[in-house]
């Protein structure tokens, strides 16, 4: 169970594995920069970004819907 105001999601393991690879590449420079100093800090970072685009409009059709 998730700390009060988290929430918990589910990917495939390629999923997964594919970020916290690019995670590995990009610590250190996201730690001194960022202050992003753990893999779950830097995925809601990349998850905020998305978001911040997607409200300004410069992620229009850029994902395509899953079906339900």
């Amino acid at each position: 169970m998730p700390k009060k105001g988290y929430k918990t999601i589910t990917v495939k393991a390629e999923v997964y594995d594919y970020f916290f690879n690019e995670w590995l590449k990009v610590k250190d420079e996201y730690s001194i920069k960022n202050g992003i100093r753990s893999f779950s800090a830097y995925i809601t970072y990349l998850l905020a970004q998305l978001m911040t685009d997607d409200t300004k409009g410069k992620n229009k059709n850029k994902f395509v819907k899953a079906d339900s």
